[in-house]
């Protein structure tokens, strides 16, 4: 019986598109054979199509039945089978239960609405381009597959052949709250119950923007749904359709063609070419999200024309493009590779695509607040008020902050989707810290290390140079005092020789997970250069967890002398929470240390990477005493920005300053360096 009813379901259906995937949900009340039998039910041979087109017994019917016997089935919304109905369908082998509106539920106002969706009402023929709709809204919002009989006192979710999931509640004898007149009507091929009202229909959010009142202008969200519906890609789907005999070349052909309609906004991350033009984007964001998935639970912010145009005018500053940009991917010393782009095109796809991503919630997967997860209704009522932090479906995290709260997103009433809620909004409300980041860069791995043979003579460090654990916790009587590392671990530049500086060219791509945007990527506008410096003696700590014995034994001004030689062995147990201060500011004195920084990044439109040096000549200096924030530079412009840009990047030149005879005042070559900040100014 299995198969022989999952071969009727496939006639039916040949892998139907409704839009959505067809999964029948049998309820738990009822039995296999209630679901899978098409035989003779009672002793009765008429089918579905028999009972709703009898109009002397069933005169109740008559204008859900002229619905029906005039909506041709859609494989999806541009396919039409024009030889094959609704009353086909309802008259084959296929089981199916319908809950069917009685003519006192749809009345001739409605009634005249649909048949002139279907085109049917005008004497051109002509109007039949929302004939999809029909079978979408109405048609198959009161239609299952298989038979849904009311045995027993249940509530069931019945997945209709639209996709959307519905509440039969069998004992109190309603769907979706309205109310059934007769049922349990028996056929050879189903069941029929009769409806008092029409189930009203709810778009998800890919329907709503595609299907809904954006497509016929009246919608405050064109903008948002122009963009969203040109993402998707129909395609013809072999493996679905039932093919014929082979034509004159022995190609196949078919009798029964079958298209899926897929949108790349549904993922994460949609990669383009590796190569020709195309190749400057790192990939197209998307929602990361199925939002056309009945089973799933989403809030959206919907931009309204009017927000999508503040939000792209408030961008435009920050996406401002070269025509050129040196490829740091492939150049190297015996040639310079340029990456040509297409200015505006890279500007209105990035600005458009940053703007769409992050635009989905799903409620399952917000942070709890007072211990309790959200649920759609405790959403609406509070927008996230309270909440620390909202993560939306493309992986990021929005943080309240001193300005910005996550309630601030979902203005006014939402609109009720099938698979959640969506806020339509006049102002784009996101954090400014989310669309304007800091770029943080933790130089720890070598990765971030621009080291090609082209600038070989600008990444010069000791071979001892690595990273440092400093867990902040174990060593809170120190960090208490005198600074916490970002991530607990800080990068030590060994210099080269005796009287050597360090020198290394970084890469400035953000890749701190704990900054607001993790992967920030440098933007045209203006950024104070910041560097995050430890104290060198750090490294002694980290090294045995405990202080030097001869750093309370000596005097100050034998201090530099010993410090220069081999101390690293000199180790005794001293917990850190005995370290007296005076000993700290001793170590201080010789664990100084100058540098000096210098920008490349482009700076014409012939992609040519300038410098601007960003400290003096003679360094700066730090003073090894705690860990400190120096600013090298405030309200630095990049003229150009590599938002989206996959080899293209600036790069921070830091190279140590400390001579000879710094080194008499206690300066060591060295340099430790917790990581880079570009603070972007808002």
């Amino acid at each position: 019986m299995y198969n022989m009813a999952n071969n009727r379901i496939n006639r039916y259906l040949g892998a139907i598109a409704l839009g959505t995937v067809l999964l029948a949900v049998p309820g738990c009340t009822d039995t296999w054979d209630d679901h899978y039998s098409n035989d003779p039910v009672s002793g009765t041979t008429q089918t579905l199509w028999d009972v709703i087109s009898d109009e002397k017994n069933h005169p109740e019917f008559s204008r859900f039945k002229e619905i029906v016997q005039h909506a041709k089935y859609y494989k999806d919304n541009t396919h039409a089978v024009s030889t094959y109905s609704y009353a086909d369908i309802l008259a084959g082998g296929q089981v199916n239960t319908v809950w069917i509106p009685d003519n006192d539920a749809l009345t001739e106002a409605e009634f005249q609405k649909w048949m002139k969706m279907l085109g049917e009402s005008r004497a051109d023929g002509e109007g039949g381009n929302d004939a999809y709709n029909v079978q979408q809204q109405l048609i198959g919002n009161h239609i299952a597959l298989w038979r849904h009989n009311i045995s027993e006192p249940g509530i069931d979710t019945v997945k209709m052949i639209n996709g959307k999931n519905l509440v039969f509640d069998k004992g109190a004898k309603t769907l979706e709250g309205i109310q059934l007149g007769d049922y349990n009507i028996p056929t050879a091929n189903g069941v029929l119950h009769v409806l008092k009202g029409v189930v009203p229909f709810r778009y998800n959010f890919y329907e709503y923007l595609k299907y809904g009142e954006s497509q016929t202008g009246s919608s405050k969200t064109d903008s948002l749904a122009k963009y969203v519906v040109s993402k998707d890609t129909t395609y013809f789907s072999a493996s679905n359709s039932i093919e014929g005999l082979p034509d004159e070349n022995g190609n196949p052909t078919y009798v029964d063609s079958v298209y899926r309609t897929s949108n790349r906004l549904f993922e994460s991350t949609h990669y383009l070419p590796e190569e020709g033009r195309e190749k400057w984007l790192m990939s197209e964001k998307g929602f990361g999200a199925r939002i056309n998935n009945e089973d799933s639970v989403f809030v959206m912010v919907m931009p309204s024309d009017a927000a999508w145009i503040e939000a792209y005018t408030r961008l435009e500053g920050s996406y401002k493009y070269s025509p050129k940009y040196l490829d740091k991917n492939k150049g190297n010393m015996n040639s310079t590779v340029y990456l040509d782009v297409p200015v505006d095109s890279l500007t209105k796809t990035s600005i458009k695509m940053d703007m769409i991503a992050p635009l989905v919630f799903n409620i399952h997967k917000q942070p709890k607040v007072g211990g309790e997860m959200w649920t759609l209704e405790k959403f609406k009522q509070e927008k996230g008020e309270g909440a620390d932090y909202l993560l939306n479906t493309f992986g990021d995290t929005l943080r309240a902050t001193e300005n910005w709260k996550p309630s601030d997103l979902f203005q006014g009433e939402p609109i009720e989707m099938s698979n959640g809620l969506a806020y339509v909004v006049d102002t784009w409300n996101f954090p400014t810290e989310y669309y304007a980041p800091d770029v943080e860069v933790e130089i720890e791995s070598t990765g971030n290390f621009y080291n090609t043979e082209s600038n070989s003579n600008r990444y010069k460090i000791g071979s001892g140079s690595k990273r440092y654990s400093f867990p902040n916790d174990t060593y809170k009587d120190i960090t208490e005092k005198y600074g916490s590392v970002s991530r607990n671990n800080f990068y030590h530049l060994e210099n080269t020789g005796p009287t050597q500086v360090p020198k290394v060219e970084i890469k400035l791509t953000g890749n701190n997970p704990n900054a607001y945007v993790p992967n920030a990527q440098v933007m045209s506008g203006k950024y104070d250069i910041q560097v995050v410096l430890v104290p060198h003696w750090y490294i002694n700590i980290a090294d045995a967890s405990r202080i030097p014995d001869m750093y309370y034994k000596q005097k100050v001004d034998t201090i530099l002398y010993n410090y220069m030689g081999e101390i690293d062995t000199m180790f005794v147990n001293v917990p850190t929470s005995e370290i007296d201060e005076h000993v700290i500011d001793s170590l201080s004195a010789i664990n100084k240390y100058k540098l000096n920084a210098t920008m490349y990044y482009c700076t014409k439109t012939d992609g040519k990477d300038n410098t601007m040096k960003l400290t003096p000549s003679k360094g700066i200096s730090y003073d090894g005493h705690k860990v400190d924030t120096l600013t090298l530079i405030e309200d630095f412009e990049f003229p150009y920005s590599y938002k989206n840009m996959r080899y293209a990047y600036p790069t921070l030149y830091i190279e140590g300053a400390t001579s000879k005879n710094d080194a008499k005042d206690g300066y060591v070559f060295d340099i430790v360096i917790d990581k880079i900040i570009l603070k972007r100014k808002k």
